[in-house]
């Protein structure tokens, strides 16, 4: 099936070329800065990304982070793609808000992986690769670019410093950034990574992309959260956060821009765009905000609980040791279906002791990060202990405490990247702030912990898995 793939984007005008690895690149001849690379993960699934790295004289970072956004904006309103970006640091100027290039990869609905046996994933990815295709020939017209005009790149100009003047102002003058002008195409540019946005002025890029929006917009369900809002296109479930939407306005208004704008969320950013901007805010918007969100409605209303949920509840059942196990599994199958996680497997027999440790991954370790060094792959593999803990239904206990597990030995004897905690029930508040703790020590790059009803959000998604186990868990 993925022969004729290739077989169908060779058509369209891609070139493609297959690695040793198994891993396959994807291009355009005429535009070398465009990348695309289906890494071979193993026999079933490859991990999709795109990078752009523009090769000029002047400094780039508008390019690198404008034009993948655009492009992006353009997919999400399709209902094609919500993308996660990971900005590449400069290390020759060694100025944080400065972009040497940017990764961004399609996390829903692929779960940043394709099945290469799958119809639904390969039409999928076609129908992105389609956007990049159609974006690459309609470019000019797209961010108002035109052949017959000179460009131009500018860090002066009396404008631009009140603009950014007016921007540091409502930021906080502690704020790094930088910022420019360029012509043709024309805009104003400011990013400041410490403050965690990027805006730029262009009347022509926010028509273009309001077109879009409007065009697409009858496909969009939203539900108003507590926090934030989550809207729902094809299947692909974001956040938006009424904090962020505060934070944008504020920036908006302190450059004389009081125009209504329209916000697409993307899996680790907001693009807010107004008449004549397009503000980029860099915040967790993909499924983890998302079900957090759940979370809160759930403890708001019941009615929205049914409307969200439905009114079925679920019921676990681990009665004794052999159940315990089968938990094991279970937590085994539904980390495969993560994005961040690469491979899992089970440390020992049930027969058998495990020190500790019950399954241990790989996992994408700048999976959660914005922003990586120049020399650094856009994945990083690193090594999580998975520890599962339940309470046997014939217990009175109805969580899980710090005696029952040994989070600091574990992490002390193994010296893991990361440390997870699964457990069918909950979490005491002294356990929490335990990791809680752990975690902001920063000893290891991720310390996750899942609670019952992490892991009935995961069975809901994945009914299969659910049937496989329903001796375990099933609804009510």
């Amino acid at each position: 099936m993925i022969k004729g793939f290739l077989k169908k984007i060779d058509a369209l005008g891609f070139s493609t070329e297959e690695l040793e690895s198994g891993s396959i690149k994807i291009g355009l001849d005429c535009c070398p800065f465009w990348h695309v690379i289906l890494e071979n993960l193993d026999e079933d699934r490859m991990l999709p990304y795109f990078y752009i790295r523009q090769r000029r004289v002047e400094e780039v970072t508008d390019l690198h982070d404008i034009i993948p956004t655009v492009l992006t904006t353009i997919s999400k309103c399709k209902g094609h793609s919500s993308f996660r970006f990971l900005g590449e640091h400069n290390e020759f100027s060694g100025i944080d808000d400065e972009l040497y290039g940017m990764y961004w990869f399609p996390a829903q609905p692929l779960n940043e992986r394709i099945r290469k046996n799958s119809q639904a994933d390969l039409k999928c990815l076609y129908n992105i690769l389609f956007d990049l295709y159609i974006f690459h020939m309609y470019q000019g017209d797209i961010l108002g670019a035109n052949d017959s005009d000179p460009d131009d790149f500018s860090n002066e100009s009396p404008e631009l410093d009140l603009w950014i003047e007016s921007i540091v102002n409502a930021v906080g003058e502690d704020e790094s950034y930088v910022a420019n002008l360029r012509k043709n195409p024309d805009w104003f540019y400011f990013r400041s990574f410490s403050a965690g946005f990027s805006i730029f002025r262009s009347s022509h890029i926010a028509r273009t992309l309001n077109g879009f929006v409007l065009k697409n917009e009858g496909g969009i369900k939203s539900i108003e959260g507590v926090e934030s809002s989550i809207e729902i296109h094809n299947d692909i479930q974001n956040s938006i956060s009424r904090k962020e939407k505060a934070f944008a306005k504020a920036i908006l208004e302190s450059i004389g821009d009081c125009s209504e704008f329209r916000v697409i969320p993307q899996e680790n950013q907001l693009v807010f765009i107004s008449d004549s901007h397009v503000l980029m805010k860099y915040t967790n918007s993909g499924m983890e905000s998302v079900n957090s969100e759940k979370e809160l409605i759930r403890a708001r209303q019941q009615h929205e609980i049914e409307l969200l949920f439905g009114s079925q509840k679920f019921v676990w059942n681990i009665s004794d040791r052999s159940k315990s196990a089968e938990f094991e599994d279970l937590v085994l199958e539904l980390l495969n279906r993560e994005a961040w996680i690469f491979s899992v497997k089970k440390v020992a027999p049930t027969n058998q002791g495990d020190n500790g440790r019950d399954l241990i991954c790989e996992y994408n370790m700048h999976y959660n990060e914005h922003q990586i060094s120049k020399d650094e792959n856009s994945i990083k593999i690193g090594k999580m202990i998975v520890q599962c803990k339940t309470n046997l239904s014939t217990s009175k206990k109805s969580s899980v405490g710090k005696a029952d597990v040994d989070v600091a030995d574990t992490i002390f004897d193994y010296r893991p990247e990361g440390y997870m905690l699964v457990v069918n029930t909950q979490i005491t508040r002294d356990l929490t702030e335990m990791l809680e703790r752990q975690k902001d020590r920063k000893e290891q790059n991720s310390i996750v912990w899942w609670n019952s009803f992490d892991v009935e959000e995961r069975l809901r998604k994945n009914p299969d898995i659910l049937s496989r186990y329903k001796n375990l868990v099933s609804y009510a």
